[in-house]
């Protein structure tokens, strides 16, 4: 069921990583200025941004089932339309109303997965999006190199695309099958339903003779800012900042920064990719245990700072100062502390965050997300293609030091400290 339901996370991934890997092919076949070519990376984001504004109050209103459902038509059309696209307006436009299904499951995904697991299995789920970004930027390094082996054509780019709108349909399907929660058709007043929903999935024969119906409007987005747990939220998106402006500042473009370094044959550069997100899967697989021994506090700021002061290290060696062989164990650090720490963002704000305003609250949360890797992808284009990597890392390294300071300041609260705090 999570991995149906949690689909968006990993066409997300599969969006960021593998096209990340066969960026030079599509700018070979385009040739985008570094404004369009920050425009094209940006695309999926700039969508998402406005799907997380509108998905957490679409899933809240419509219902979980339906919105995973008319998410995965919208990204399949437009998937489609991506990989046939014959000019960069097409493929930008196209992009963009794909990122908006994106932006909108993933708000919709989140409010149902932690409607249904208890407070004792969300700990299993900490690190959910750090065990999809290494995994499924696995299998695209595989992928990548199969299709570069076979075709070794600027065209592998679109068939990056087709895999997604082929996966996104496999999805479809299985999400036909799922049920809406319990909660949300409690909120909604639909006692009889939720209680078949109920004796289907738990076995248990109860009968709900209260109502509690919401009525959902686009105001309690401000009321959600005004809950009392303001420090929470704050540090919450600082820890999603660092990993929008880490993912899609650095991680995106690696492959197209070690392609330009001309150190590695692009086979060799695939390798080190695997190498990279390994080593992010190796992180994900601890974030859990060291979440449980010390604290949601300390297992984020600290590997937080550390990828921080990684980063500033890479700018040294870009600068030629340090050995250009000291690129790749650099990276995998920062990415291992990436996904180790900060990267549990979400978990982190369902840990305190009120089931009656879940799905505004994750749609809040990707909508900044988004925003961040929107801005972070497109300026990282941009100082890229006209200033060089030793720029692009010394800016990123700074924005990340920034944040780092604002999440130590603002975690400091009994929740976040407390390493025995429940998730509720």
């Amino acid at each position: 069921m999570v991995f149906i339901v949690s689909a968006s996370v990993f066409l997300d991934v599969w969006d960021l990583t593998a096209f990340s890997f066969v960026l030079t092919f599509f700018k070979d076949t385009f040739l985008p200025s570094g404004i369009l070519l920050g425009l094209s990376v940006a695309g999926a984001n700039i969508g998402a941004i406005i799907g997380a504004i509108f998905g957490g109050y679409l899933t809240d209103y419509l219902g979980r089932k339906k919105m995973l459902i008319y998410n995965m038509l919208v990204f399949i059309i437009f998937a489609i339309l991506i990989a046939v696209s014959t000019n960069l307006v097409e493929f930008i436009a196209f992009r963009i109303i794909m990122g908006f299904s994106i932006g909108a499951d993933v708000a919709t995904g989140f409010s149902y997965i932690y409607e249904y697991i208890s407070m004792k299995q969300r700990n299993k789920f900490y690190s959910l999006w750090a065990y999809a970004f290494s995994v499924v930027a696995l299998v695209a390094v595989l992928t990548v190199y199969l299709l570069y082996t076979y075709i070794n054509s600027n065209i592998i780019w679109r068939y990056i695309f087709i895999m997604g709108g082929v996966f996104a349909t496999i999805i479809l399907v299985l999400r036909t099958y799922l049920m809406e929660t319990p909660l949300w058709l409690y909120y909604s007043g639909k006692n009889t339903d939720a209680e078949k929903v109920i004796k289907n999935v738990y076995g248990d024969d109860i009968k709900i003779k209260s109502t509690e119906k919401l009525h959902r409007s686009l105001k309690d987005i401000i009321k959600f800012y005004r809950s009392g747990i303001n420090r929470e939220i704050i540090f919450t998106y600082s820890l999603n900042c660092i990993v929008g402006f880490i993912g899609w500042g650095f991680s995106f473009y690696v492959t197209y920064m070690l392609v330009i370094l001309r150190i590695y044959t692009f086979t060799y550069i695939l390798g080190i990719d695997g190498l990279i997100y390994a080593a992010g899967f190796a992180g994900a697989l601890i974030s859990p245990f060291v979440s449980s021994r010390f604290g949601i506090y300390k297992s984020s700021v600290i590997p937080s700072s550390f990828a921080g002061l990684l980063l500033f290290m890479l700018f040294i060696v870009f600068s030629g100062r340090l050995y250009s062989i000291l690129i790749v164990p650099f990276t995998m650090g920062i990415i291992f502390l990436d996904y180790m720490g900060p990267m549990a963002y979400n978990a982190v704000l369902n840990s305190f965050v009120p089931s009656k305003i879940r799905g505004i609250a994750n749609g809040q949360n990707y909508m900044v997300n988004k925003i961040v890797e929107a801005v972070s992808g497109f300026t990282s284009g941009i100082l890229l293609v006209y200033l060089g990597l030793g720029y692009n890392t010394l800016v990123l390294a700074l924005i990340v030091t920034v944040l780092i300071v604002i999440a130590i300041i603002t975690g400091k609260t009994g929740h976040f400290m407390d390493k025995n705090a429940e998730y509720n």
